[in-house]
């Protein structure tokens, strides 16, 4: 069998390495996304395996230990708070990988979502063009000259006055960053489909009887999505800075018990005062502040690395 596997490689040739194991060789080649890819798995591990293992619920309240120091022994189960508690008695610690877990998953299904919307608008206007075209990028021109600021409070607000159970919750805040976001990728995808329609491959395939669709998913979309994935990557960034901006300003996901990292750092305000009071006999709780802002800034730091290293690896000039 093997003489016979060794005659048919002869013949044949060596397996031709598929498009993902070459970009994915490239990737490992490329130690500074790998570090972070490391990290953000150890990072978003810690977010769902913590709050499991917990010995404290992150909606359970110890009312008789309100903003108890760190190291301080519940009085009902006989635990310690290792971040302390805040001042409702809600253990820090294990809201911290709650908020962290919420927040990921917000920017995940997030940018899910635009790169599904966004790429079926930018494929249907960069295929069909036309009128098609024309209706779809003047709608995304529009979209794109909308304030961000602005149009997410005020859909926020829309949102609170017209349904008050629906306010402040995961959906809504997906739902709004994909609603004033999806142009971006849209772009992308017009302008790469645009540059391949025309290729002979493209011209092979429908001489060959290939329809539209298959035309769009087998031959143009496979070969225009390297800088979605970029794109996408960096977006995730985006969306948990924005998530802890907009909740930090009591816009986000509020609703209780929900919890993210932005209002961690929202309920953690009153600890900014520790940076500036340097009296030595009062107790310190910087870390209330520090650990939510240490976590987002490093998850992006990330992430930001992974992007580049994508792009980097996704290079076709790239040996």
């Amino acid at each position: 069998m093997a003489a016979i596997a060794a005659v048919e490689e002869r013949r044949t040739g060596p397996a031709e390495a598929s498009q993902f194991q070459v970009t994915w060789h490239r990737f490992l080649h490329i130690r500074s996304g790998v570090v972070a890819m490391i990290v953000l798995t150890v990072m978003c591990a810690a977010a769902i395996i913590i709050p499991i293992m917990s010995p404290f619920s992150a909606e359970g309240t110890t009312v008789d230990q309100i903003s108890s120091p760190a190291g301080t022994i519940d009085s009902m189960n006989g635990r310690v708070h290792i971040m302390g508690t805040d001042f409702i008695g809600h253990d820090n610690f294990t809201r911290l990988f709650v908020g962290a877990r919420t927040t990921l998953f917000v920017a995940l299904i997030s940018v899910v979502a635009i790169v599904i919307l966004g790429t079926a608008i930018g494929a249907f206007a960069g295929f069909y063009g036309g009128a098609v075209d024309t209706v779809l990028m003047r709608t995304t021109d529009f979209m794109l000259s909308l304030p961000l600021i602005p149009m997410y409070l005020l859909t926020i607000k829309f949102v609170r006055t017209s349904a008050q159970d629906y306010t402040g919750t995961v959906g809504t805040i997906a739902l709004l960053f994909v609603l004033f976001n999806w142009m971006g990728v849209s772009r992308l995808v017009r302008g790469s489909i645009l540059a391949l329609r025309d290729q002979s491959f493209v011209e092979a395939s429908r001489a060959l009887g290939a329809g539209s669709r298959r035309l769009i998913f087998n031959h143009l979309l496979p070969n225009s999505l390297a800088p979605v994935l970029v794109a996408a990557t960096f977006a995730v960034g985006d969306f948990i800075i924005w998530e802890a901006l907009l909740s930090y300003f009591g816009q986000g996901i509020t609703d209780p018990p929900a919890v993210s990292l932005g209002n961690l750092l929202t309920d953690a305000q009153d600890s900014i005062w520790y940076f500036t009071e340097l009296n030595p006999f009062k107790e310190i709780r910087a870390y209330q502040i520090l650990a939510p802002f240490a976590l987002i800034m490093t998850t992006v730091l990330c992430i930001n690395y992974i992007g580049d290293a994508l792009r980097e690896a996704l290079d076709p000039h790239r040996g």
